[in-house]
Parts: structure tokens; sequence; C-alpha cells
């Protein structure tokens, strides 16, 4: 088996932040007018007017896990169906102790969000072995070679032999990495097929 491969599913391969606002504006405040461009911190709760901590953590993990995170629409619409399809067929065309595995990976879920998330990944991705949701979100890279990602956190904090692949969001602008894409379909049509040549150890790559 070759490298590991992880996904973090957020804004990658999930509308996560497009389900938020929907979301928030049909439960709590329909008058609250903002746009994905608009949420330009990583923490919500600093975008979105909760009247506390506590208010936006029973947001997410007890008022509207599955509206939230069960929901909400993939990037693209064709993205699962392309995904599948790079993660069975394109990343297969190296050598057989090359192939690499591939997990799904989401940090800072718990309780009702972890099942609504597994039913957005039943509908839209079930083939991958491996979903792991760590509350300490640095564990992930004990787990994977490399990452594909929007989070600033997560990409800033890239350990020494390990690679990061970011996906831009309009709250990780200032987060630097040498692979850069707009979005995962753009990772998976990419003509230089950076990821293959990440796997097959050509540091190299270029995006």
């Amino acid at each position: 088996m070759g490298k590991t491969i992880a996904i973090d599913i957020n804004d990658t391969l999930r509308d996560y932040t497009g389900q938020f606002i929907k979301i928030y504006n049909k439960v709590i405040d329909p008058s609250f007018d903002i746009d994905e461009d608009d949420v330009t911190s990583f923490d919500f709760s600093e975008v979105f007017p909760f009247h506390s901590r506590d208010d936006y953590n029973a947001f997410k993990y007890e008022d509207a896990p599955y509206e939230i995170y069960a929901r909400a629409e993939p990037m693209e619409r064709m993205l699962p169906y392309r995904l599948n399809d790079w993660i069975y067929i394109t990343l297969r065309d190296v050598d057989e102790d090359k192939v690499p595995n591939v997990i799904m990976v989401s940090p800072f879920e718990a309780n009702l969000t972890i099942q609504a998330t597994l039913v957005f990944l039943s509908n839209n991705i079930a083939r991958v072995r491996e979903f792991y949701f760590p509350m300490d979100s640095a564990t992930i890279w004990d787990r994977c070679d490399i990452l594909i990602t929007a989070n600033p956190n997560l990409i800033a904090n890239v350990p020494e032999g390990k690679t990061v692949i970011k996906i831009n969001a309009p709250y990780n602008k200032e987060a630097e990495a040498k692979y850069v894409f707009d979005s995962l379909m753009d990772v998976i049509q990419d003509p230089d097929e950076t990821v293959l040549k990440l796997i097959e150890g050509d540091d190299d790559a270029d995006a």
C-alpha cells in the first residue's frame, strides 16, 4: 500500500459554509444578510451573531446538526461521481505498491453531527473504508501523508514530511501552501496530475 490521502469533508466535499448560512437564516435570523464570501473567519461564532459560545455550539451540535451536516449539498453537483472515479480509477494508475489509501476526515464533530455526516457520506460517497472524526484536528496528520483541506489551521501547521493541498475558501486566504486549488473538482481534473506525482514520490510536482 502506498501513501494515505485524507480528504477533509467541510468545504471540500460538503458545502458546509453555504449550508450553515442557509440553516442559520431559517432557524435563527432570516433577516441576517450574508453570503459565503463574507465568512472570512474559520471560527463561525465570530461571523454569525450568537448570544454566546454555548448558543453557537448548541446550534451546531444539538439544535440543527441534521440540517447542517446531513442535508448539505456537495460542493459541485457531479463531484461525488467524479471523486469515486478518481479514487478507484485514476489513483490506481500507478505501480501496485504505490496505490494510495483514501480516507475521509472531519475534525470537531461530536454526538449527532457524526451521525449526520455519515448520512451525508452515504448519500454522496460510500466507497471509502475509513472515516475519522478527531476532536484534536492535529491528529489527522498521524493518519495521512497528503491532506486535501480548506481548514486554515491544518494548512498552516503541516508537519515535516507531510503535504497539504489547499482548497481556497474566504476564511483561509492568509494560509499559504505550495499546492493550491479552487476546488476538489479542480484537484481531480488537474491536467498536471499533481496528486499522482505526489503519490509517486515526485517532490517537484507543481500546482
